[in-house]
């Protein structure tokens, strides 16, 4: 058997890992675009999560403004599209963890709440609010 081995230089890797994670955030940023409410007594008007524009953490990572809203209680954040942290609803201030979403089949987000001032909130199970995707 003849082997080839071939280097590719890290510049090469980081620019593919670029492109991937460039991919997946666009992905990730339109399953979760628009104004999603809690089945369970929620409301359009007052949106449990409300996607905004794209942006960046402290750390650049890739991320969409949102806003999550919970008997009376709004908590602004940083939701991470891509990487490591992906899933993860973030303090922009502190950059700690508040949340853990997961995109579901059918326009829904569950939502895991994993760090202050949302560890006493129930796990839910959200719905797209409709004509809500922009």
């Amino acid at each position: 058997m003849d082997w080839k081995i071939t280097f590719v230089s890290a510049a090469v890797l980081a620019g593919l890992s670029t492109v991937a994670f460039a991919s997946e955030a666009e992905t990730i940023a339109a399953q979760v675009a628009g104004d999603w409410k809690n089945p369970e007594g929620g409301s359009c008007e007052a949106a449990y999560f409300k996607s905004a524009e794209t942006t960046k953490t402290v750390r650049g990572e890739a991320a969409v403004g949102a806003t999550v809203r919970n008997a009376g209680m709004v908590v602004p954040g940083q939701l991470i599209l891509a990487g490591a942290r992906e899933g993860q609803i973030v303090n922009p201030k502190d950059d700690k963890a508040i949340f853990l979403v997961e995109p579901q089949p059918g326009d829904r987000l569950h939502f895991i709440p994993i760090g202050a001032p949302a560890l006493a909130w129930p796990e839910v199970t959200l719905e797209l609010c409709p004509g809500s995707r922009r």
